[in-house]
């Protein structure tokens, strides 16, 4: 039994030779791209068509590099295979397209080689000398230096009443608020170092 996954991908396989060798019914210059594009998905050994020609094989069970090599046997003159309902009736301009896309890919390869070539030649292996290994030199930080000191505050001005009454001890400690050591001025402490 087919799942409707596998039927979403049945269906996506057979556009796809459909558009390779039947031909589409747009204009010419958008089914020249179709074809194009009907080819790479079968044809390409590496990249995003050949990963999905993969993953639409996976799903109906059946091996991608066996599809590739029957598309590319019918795009070399091989007999069409029985597709039913489609006419092959476009597949010799999908074979002209093929055509071309292989001897650009022809000469892609010989720059690609010569190029590499090119490269080899020009580049001089460095002579191997054997020595002790250097050491790498030390790195030496310098700590941050520290901050100043703070500038002692000057005391505030004495009152000008002298009725200030001097007390010894709070009368209930519980009421009054804890000293912070940052009001320590206030009361006349010096800082300590």
């Amino acid at each position: 039994m087919v799942t409707p996954e596998q039927a979403l991908y049945l269906a996506v396989m057979r556009l796809a030779v459909s558009d390779l060798i039947g031909g589409t019914r747009d204009e010419p210059g958008r089914a020249d791209l179709i074809r194009k594009d009907a080819i790479a998905f079968f044809t390409d050994s590496i990249g995003p068509w050949a990963d999905m020609r993969a993953e639409v094989c996976e799903a109906i069970d059946r091996d991608p590099d066996e599809v590739r090599a029957a598309i590319i046997e019918t795009l070399e003159g091989g007999d069409l295979p029985n597709l039913g309902h489609v006419r092959g009736q476009q597949i010799e301009k999908s074979r002209a397209l093929w055509r071309a896309q292989k001897s650009q890919n022809a000469l892609i390869e010989a720059h690609r080689a010569k190029h590499e070539a090119k490269l080899k030649s020009l580049a001089k292996p460095a002579p191997v000398v054997a020595s002790k290994p250097t050491r790498l030199p030390r790195i030496v930080r310098a700590l941050p230096k520290p901050a100043p000191p703070p500038q002692a505050k000057p005391m505030p001005p004495a009152p000008k009443s002298s009725r200030v009454k001097e007390t010894r001890r709070a009368d209930k400690p519980w009421k009054c608020p804890p000293r912070s050591p940052e009001d320590d001025f206030w009361y006349g402490i010096a800082p300590s170092a």
